[in-house]
């Protein structure tokens, strides 16, 4: 599978969940093992105000936990996030036209 294709089927499958692509993007983070607020954020490069603000949302959505009782706090996939990081990732799923 070319690089190309790969893009275009987590895109495809990023607008067939009707999910945003930062979100996307979060999640995966967190699933390849980026735990702190501080590494999502230079993983991502997303802006630490939008990576706290969609953490809040996947949290909210139960795809993420949030773990600690004080800052830095760690953040670990539920199964639902690994469901869903898998289905972003999906290779079986064609590319819309």
């Amino acid at each position: 599978m070319k690089a190309l294709d790969f893009i275009q089927i987590f895109a495809s499958n990023v607008r067939r969940l009707d999910f945003r692509l930062s979100s996307a993007q979060v999640i995966l983070a967190v699933i390849a093992g980026y735990r702190r607020h501080s590494t999502i954020t230079e993983a991502t490069r997303l802006h630490p105000n939008t990576v706290t603000n969609i953490l809040q949302d996947l949290i909210a959505q139960g795809y993420i936990n949030r773990f600690g009782d004080s800052r830095p706090y760690v953040y670990r996939p539920t199964a639902d996030g690994e469901q869903l990081a898998g289905n972003l990732l999906d290779k079986n799923t064609l590319p819309s036209p």
